[in-house]
């Protein structure tokens, strides 16, 4: 069946396998997926990582938890944990550091990015890959112009946590990808 969004976008969508094999993932990683929504992004890392790996997923919602909880499920997948945790929230429920981050369509729709790049870093450790993936301000759907990420802003704020920007990511006709690495 083939899947239709309004308005129909003029170019694909982003293919989550397609990104996920840009992440560098490797059997064994620690992953973290702030912010995880419907597991989009958490099941192809899951199978990514593979059993001896591990995928940390957040929302602020439980349902989402649940939905992405069923769909690990359904493929078998077991090294998923799933934790409740709000954007900006002062303490995050996974205390151990991963090897990858993942913040997708997050900072577009937040007040402010600090305390949501805040949680981030507490996961980081030397090393450890920041990828964010956010709408464009080309895309023809998607959030507000004016809630839509700054590429140089985010970049900015980023590196001053610590992280270092290394690449542009392929993400879809109304996405950017965003590859940084923690320098501790």
């Amino acid at each position: 069946m083939e899947m239709v969004y309004y308005p129909y976008p003029k170019a694909p969508f982003l293919s989550p396998e397609e990104v996920v094999a840009e992440l560098e993932l490797k059997p064994g990683d620690k992953v973290l997926d702030f912010g995880a929504g419907a597991g989009y992004w958490a099941i192809p890392m899951a199978q990514a990582v593979g059993s001896s790996g591990h995928v940390y997923v957040t929302d602020p919602k439980t349902e989402n938890l649940s939905v992405t909880k069923t769909k690990a499920q359904r493929l078998g997948l077991d090294n998923l944990s799933y934790f409740e945790a709000s954007y900006d929230c002062k303490m995050m429920p996974i205390q151990t550091k991963v090897d990858l981050i993942l913040c997708s369509n997050i900072l577009s729709g937040v007040k402010q990015p600090e305390p949501v790049l805040n949680n981030l870093k507490k996961m980081a450790q030397g090393g450890t890959r920041l990828i964010i993936v956010d709408w464009n301000d080309k895309a023809t759907i998607g959030p507000d112009q004016e809630n839509r990420i700054n590429l140089e802003e985010i970049i900015l704020r980023v590196g001053k946590l610590g992280f270092e920007f290394k690449k542009l990511l392929s993400a879809g006709a109304h996405h950017t990808g965003l590859f940084f690495i923690y320098q501790k």
